[in-house]
């Protein structure tokens, strides 16, 4: 399979890091219940979470809180700096470490000890890898008897055709010269992602949430958006800004109301590494 490696998120600069840090919420504390609750119900421990392309952290926080030790990797610089700004503590009140490191190095991680991590996570994150390369590194730090869980989101909404359309529109039509074979991946809910030591895992798919909320914010730090800006920087903020577009005809077809009933499609790929 080709390489897809994101070549956006990795060089973003501090300030672009820090809108992303801010701009992106929490992810559902069903998906996080859903992750644990497997890992536990599988004889999974609780002492080392490591979770791999963590960007600024929002997710790892989050998990670190049932866990003793914490670790966020992020192969980028300002991603990494932007977690470490904000901080983070584990349930035994220890530190998150912040780090800078790519998938193929997350075995030579300082102070990370093969067969050490008892769940490995990766959110929003798997479709950039080079998977076979993933996959090795993984089966190096993870024990016998641990998890990997990955997941990822899609926007999706509830009974309305014509925003449906306008969000194809958006995707297919405006956006996708800028699409790259990891936002296609994700786009896809990972079922075409490349799987591991064997093929027993167990995937969760779920269509929406259900949340009030204005989606400029989420969409100006998507990959593909971010393309998008850095092609056209002549039209960022006026009214011709892709996302600004995409908002003016979603609230034409709501009747001039600025939110939408809307949910993120999740898809959640949980697999054990043979005790």
């Amino acid at each position: 399979m080709t390489t897809v490696t994101d070549p956006t998120f990795r060089s973003y600069s501090a300030e672009e890091a820090k809108l992303y840090s801010v701009s992106r919420l929490s992810y559902s504390q069903n998906v996080h219940n859903k992750v644990l609750d497997h890992h536990t119900t599988t004889g999974g421990n609780f002492d080392l979470l490591l979770d791999v392309g963590c960007g600024p952290g929002n997710a790892t926080r989050d998990l670190s809180l049932s866990f003793d030790k914490t670790i966020g990797a992020d192969p980028g610089a300002q991603m990494s700096k932007a977690a470490n700004a904000l901080g983070g503590k584990t349930k035994s009140r220890k530190s998150i470490k912040f780090m800078v490191a790519t998938t193929e190095e997350i075995s030579q991680i300082k102070g990370l000890e093969p067969g050490s991590v008892d769940l490995l996570t990766t959110t929003m994150a798997a479709h950039w890898f080079d998977m076979a390369k993933f996959w090795a590194k993984a089966a190096k730090v993870v024990k016998p008897g641990g998890t990997v869980a990955l997941w990822t989101c899609d926007l999706s909404t509830l009974n309305y055709e014509k925003v449906q359309q306008v969000l194809l529109r958006f995707e297919r039509e405006t956006l996708v010269p800028y699409e790259l074979p990891g936002n296609r991946l994700s786009m896809d809910m990972y079922d075409n992602l490349p799987l591991p030591w064997n093929s027993e895992y167990v995937k969760y798919d779920y269509d929406r949430e259900g949340v009030l909320s204005n989606e400029s914010k989420d969409l100006s730090t998507a990959s593909i958006v971010t393309r998008w800006r850095a092609t056209n920087p002549e039209l960022v903020g006026t009214d011709k800004d892709a996302v600004k577009v995409f908002i003016g005809e979603l609230k034409e077809v709501l009747g001039g109301q600025d939110w939408i009933l809307r949910g993120m499609g999740t898809a959640i790929l949980l697999f054990k590494k043979s005790a």
